[in-house]
């Protein structure tokens, strides 16, 4: 492999980990690789507004740990639902 093509793979590499290193409030702000925000439409019940959320999953585990996976749940004031 040549140093032009060396860099070009580096810099490529470099950007798409920077596009996914982008962190997400309670709105649902974007689409990061391999996930799309649930449509949220009646999973609510009559709670209005109904909107798409990254939240952390805690394993349930005794220690705490530096990461919790994150899935999409729909959430209405200070309530979760399942998408």
């Amino acid at each position: 492999m040549n140093q032009l093509t060396l860099f070009a793979a580096v810099t490529t590499l470099l950007f798409l980990a920077s596009a996914s290193a982008l962190t997400f409030g309670e709105e649902a702000v974007g689409v990061g690789p391999g996930s799309s925000p649930p449509s949220c439409r009646s999973k609510c019940g009559q709670c209005t507004p109904c909107k798409a959320v990254r939240v952390a999953i805690h394993p349930g585990f005794t220690s705490k740990l530096e990461y919790y996976p994150e899935a999409w749940r729909c959430k209405c004031r200070d309530k979760i639902f399942f998408p």
